[in-house]
C-alpha cells in the first residue's frame, strides 16, 4: 500500500489541479460565456428563418419586434391653473393643482416594414394606439373633465403684436379681437381635447376673418386645432431605416435615416452637429453591452438625439439588468457642446440672473421644441417638477411637488448580454413659455415657464422575454455555482493530499524512531555481556 502512495498522491494532485482550474474557468465564466454569447449573437438579428415546411417566416426576434408583447401604459397628470385672475390682476405666480393620473393602455405595432441592402437594413413605421383606462385612472379622472392651461394661440398673438404692416403695428387689431372673447392668456378645455383630440380656440376664427390679422392664418403661424398629443393616436412618427444586425450584431438598431433624412432640416438647430440623426431608434440595443459606453437614442418628437449612461445594477422581476439614465450634463447650456441647442436668433428671458439663464438659451434642463413643431409654439420639455433644473424655475410657480429622482427621471433597464430592455420609463413634463409682451391684458404679468402636464410612459417585458433572459442568467448562475463546487473539490483534494503526506511523514518518523530505539535496546545486552566477559 505504501509503495502505491506516490501514485495515489500524484493522481490526487493532478485531479485537484484539474478541478481547481475548471472551477476558476467557470467562476470567470469563460466556457459558459462563450456558449451563451454565441447563442445570443446567432439569434440577435432581424430577418427570416425557415419553418419545418421550408417556408420562410420571420425569426423569433423579428416577430416580437413587429408586434411587441410588452405591457405598456401612458400615465398623464394635468396641471390646472387655479388663479388666473390673480395672475392677470395682482402679479401672482401661477398656482398649479396636479390632477391624475389619466391612464392610457398602449399598443405598438409595426404597420410597415421592408428589408433592403441584402437584408442588412430594414425600413419601418411604428404605430402607437392609446386607449383610456378608466379603472386604472384616479377615481375622479375622466376625459370630459375641464382644466385651465396656458393658451398657446394667445402667445402667438403676443409675438404678432410687435409686427408692423405698412408702417402700422397690428397691436391695435389684436386688442380689438381680445375684447370679443372671454379667455385669452389661459384657456379652459376638456382633458381629451388638451391631449389627443385637440381643440379649436375661439380666437382663431375671429383672427382669420380679420383683414389685418388673417396673414397669421395664411402663414400657418396659428394652428387651427391645438392639442399637446394631437394627431399622435393611431398614427406613426415617420419612417425609420435601421441596421438589421447582419452581419454585425453590434450594429443592430443603428439608425441610418429618419423620413429619408440623415440630419434634421437646417432651421431646426443652429449647427450640423446638433441636427445629426444618429444612435439607435430606442427599440433595439446591441448585445454585450459595456458599462462605460453611453447609449445614443434619436427621438423624433424632440428632433434630436439624446444620450443615456449606466447608473447602477438593478433586478427587474428577477432578471439582472443595467439601469441607464440621461447624464446630468445633457441639457446644460453652459457646456459648449450643448450651445447648439440654444437659439442664436434669441430666446425670451425668464430670469435676469445669467447663472440661471444664459443669453439665447433656456435654463438648464429645458429643451426648446418651438423649432421642432408646426407653427413654432413656445413649448419646452423638461423633467417633471423641474427635476435637475435650477430651483428658480420651481419657485416661479406654486403648487408643484418636490422633485425626486425616483419619480421624475427617465430610465431604461437593459439585460446587458442580450441587449434586451426589461423595463423603460419615459418621463417628461411639457411646459409653455408665457411672455408678457405689450398687450394690455398681460401688463401685470411677468415672463414665466408654466407646466401643463407631466407623463410617465412605461413598458415592462412580457413573460416570454423574461423566461428567455432568465435562461441566460441561470446558465451563468449555475456556471458560478459549478465553479465554486469544482474549485472547492480541487482545494479539498489538495488539502487531503497534504494531510495524508503530513500524517504519513509523521508515521514514518515514528517508525524510524521506534526502529532506532529497538536497535539500541538490542545492542545494550551484547555490550553488557562483553563487559562481563572482560
Amino acid at each position: 500500500m505504501l509503495k502505491k502512495a506516490p501514485c495515489l498522491f500524484g493522481s490526487a494532485i493532478i485531479l485537484g489541479l484539474l478541478l481547481a482550474a475548471a472551477g476558476v474557468l467557470l467562476l470567470i465564466g469563460i466556457p459558459i460565456d462563450r456558449i451563451v454569447n454565441r447563442q445570443v449573437i446567432d439569434q440577435d438579428f432581424l430577418g427570416y428563418t425557415r419553418d419545418e415546411n421550408g417556408t420562410e417566416v420571420p425569426n423569433a426576434m423579428t416577430k416580437s419586434w413587429l408586434k411587441p408583447l410588452y405591457a405598456m401604459q401612458l400615465n398623464i397628470w394635468m396641471f390646472n391653473v387655479t388663479n388666473v385672475d390673480g395672475i392677470l390682476k395682482r402679479h401672482e405666480k401661477p398656482n398649479l393643482h396636479e390632477i391624475g393620473p389619466f391612464v392610457f393602455d398602449e399598443v405598438q405595432e409595426k404597420v410597415y416594414h421592408r428589408f433592403a441592402d441584402n437584408d442588412t437594413r430594414v425600413f419601418y413605421k411604428n404605430q402607437k394606439l392609446y386607449h383610456f383606462n378608466k379603472n386604472a385612472s384616479c377615481p375622479t379622472c375622466h376625459l370630459d373633465m375641464k382644466v385651465t392651461i396656458p393658451n398657446i394661440v394667445f402667445q402667438k398673438l403676443i409675438d404678432a403684436a410687435d409686427v408692423t404692416i405698412f408702417g402700422v403695428r397690428i397691436k391695435f387689431a389684436i386688442e380689438s379681437v381680445l375684447k370679443m372673447v372671454s379667455e385669452a392668456p389661459y384657456i379652459t378645455v376638456k382633458v381629451s381635447d388638451a391631449l389627443f383630440d385637440g381643440y379649436e380656440d375661439p380666437i382663431i376664427d375671429i383672427v382669420c376673418k380679420n383683414k389685418i390679422l388673417q396673414f397669421l392664418c395664411e402663414t400657418n403661424s396659428l394652428q387651427r386645432r391645438v392639442g399637446f398629443f394631437y394627431g399622435q393616436n393611431g398614427t406613426t412618427d415617420g419612417i425609420y431605416e435601421v441596421d438589421a444586425g447582419v452581419p454585425s450584431p453590434s450594429k443592430i438598431g443603428h439608425l441610418y435615416t429618419w423620413n429619408n433624412m440623415t440630419e434634421m432640416p437646417e432651421g431646426t438647430w443652429d449647427t450640423k452637429y446638433a441636427r445629426m440623426i444618429n444612435g439607435t431608434d430606442g427599440q433595439l440595443f446591441s448585445p454585450m453591452l459595456k458599462r462605460e459606453d453611453r447609449l445614443t437614442i434619436f427621438v423624433p418628437q424632440i428632433c434630436r438625439s439624446i444620450q443615456m449612461e449606466y447608473t447602477k445594477d438593478v433586478a427587474v422581476n428577477g432578471v439582472p439588468s443595467w439601469r441607464y439614465a440621461p447624464p446630468l450634463d445633457l441639457y446644460d447650456p453652459a457646456l459648449p457642446q450643448n450651445r447648439a441647442f440654444c437659439n442664436k436668433n434669441g430666446m425670451p428671458r425668464y430670469f435676469d440672473n445669467t447663472t440661471v439663464q444664459i443669453e439665447n438659451c433656456l435654463p438648464a434642463g429645458l429643451i426648446d421644441l418651438s423649432r421642432c413643431q408646426a407653427g413654432n409654439p413656445r413649448v419646452y420639455l423638461s423633467n417633471p417638477h423641474f427635476y435637475n433644473s435650477p430651483m428658480e424655475l420651481w419657485h416661479s410657480v406654486t403648487g408643484l411637488s418636490v422633485p425626486t429622482a425616483s419619480n421624475d427621471l427617465t430610465v431604461v433597464d437593459i439585460e446587458p448580454t442580450a441587449g434586451v430592455p426589461t423595463q423603460a420609463k419615459r418621463i417628461m413634463q411639457i411646459n409653455v413659455g408665457m411672455v408678457k409682451g405689450s398687450l394690455s391684458v398681460t401688463e401685470n404679468t411677468t415672463n414665466v415657464v408654466v407646466p401643463v402636464l407631466w407623463m410617465n410612459e412605461t413598458a415592462y417585458f412580457d413573460q416570454g422575454t423574461r423566461d428567455q433572459l432568465i435562461n441566460i442568467f441561470n446558465a451563468k448562475h449555475y456556471s458560478f455555482i459549478g465553479g465554486v463546487i469544482s474549485l472547492s473539490l480541487g482545494l479539498i483534494a489538495w488539502l487531503a493530499v497534504f494531510v495524508v503526506i503530513i500524517v504519513y511523514s509523521r508515521q514514518s518518523d515514528e517508525e524510524e524512531y521506534g526502529r532506532l530505539v529497538l536497535e539500541d535496546e538490542d545492542e545494550e545486552p551484547a555490550q553488557d555481556e562483553n563487559a562481563v566477559l572482560a
